[in-house]
């Protein structure tokens, strides 16, 4: 298995994002890893190809900059922003910096809810050049699962 070199870390700031977040930190730093924590944002009304990368609202990139600012593992951790739609901007970017693995949180949508908005996480799952772990916020109440039913396999007909 190849080693892990680089990870992608996408985030829109909410709380599942920052539970991905924590856990790309921990193994990049338990494997050695660079680690890039991206933002990606709508198209600003007046785009040029300088502001693909540094938006017009400074605010956003303070946002950024404050993600794991203290962290033991400071040296290699990148962060940047980029103009487009995320799930698209997310799988180029782990193409074009290299990246060996996407760590990123999931909103857990199902239903109406999914078909209005998307899945940003399935969008990469279905795309991403590299292997993806998706982190989802589980409600603490949520009921442990069942073992699994298993039936007896049926004797063969001419028995």
């Amino acid at each position: 298995m190849p080693a892990i070199q680089h990870i992608l870390c996408p985030t829109d700031f909410s709380e599942t994002a920052a539970k991905a977040v924590k856990y790309a930190e921990q193994l990049a730093i338990e494997v050695g890893a660079e680690l890039t924590l991206m933002h990606a944002f709508d198209t600003p009304a007046t785009w040029t190809l300088a502001g693909q990368e540094h938006p017009r609202d400074p605010r956003l990139q303070q946002q950024l900059d404050a993600v794991l600012a203290n962290s033991p593992h400071a040296a290699k951790i990148h962060r940047l922003q980029h103009a487009g739609m995320s799930g698209e901007v997310i799988c180029w970017m782990a193409q074009d910096r290299g990246c060996d693995l996407i760590v990123m949180g999931t909103h857990g949508r199902t239903g109406l809810r999914h078909l209005l908005f998307g899945s940003v996480a399935e969008y990469v799952l279905q795309h991403a050049r590299c292997p993806v772990v998706t982190i989802r916020d589980r409600d603490p109440n949520e009921p442990p699962l069942k073992q699994p039913i298993v039936m007896p396999i049926p004797p063969p007909a001419f028995m």
